[in-house]
């Protein structure tokens, strides 16, 4: 079965490949089938959970069964959840006494 695998990395930004897996083939499976040295930081920056594992999109485990023609993404951690940055973001800026960016009619 064929999957892709997409990551970042500075030279390139982001990079999509395809690769030929056996069925039944995980996550884990995938991040071995990109080869050394690439892999094996990838799969090492999972492990430290710097990086998360999706499939479109969606958070799995290095466990999860894949199927024909899924596409595994490797995402940095969110560092702030963005609602809430936003949210202290107005607190600030309405405590100094910023006038807002729109007003009602």
């Amino acid at each position: 079965m064929r999957v892709e695998v997409a990551w970042t990395n500075e030279e390139e930004g982001v990079v999509v490949r395809e690769y030929e897996l056996p069925e039944g083939a995980t996550v884990d499976d995938a991040l071995a089938a990109i080869g050394p040295p690439v892999g094996e930081t990838l799969r090492a920056g999972v492990d430290e959970t710097a990086l998360a594992v999706a499939v479109y999109g969606q958070l799995r485990s290095r466990g999860t069964v894949l199927v024909e023609g899924d596409r595994v993404e490797l995402v940095g951690r969110l560092l702030a959840d963005p609602k809430a940055a936003r949210r202290r973001r107005v607190q600030q800026r309405r405590a100094e006494g910023a006038e807002p960016r729109w007003k009602r009619r």
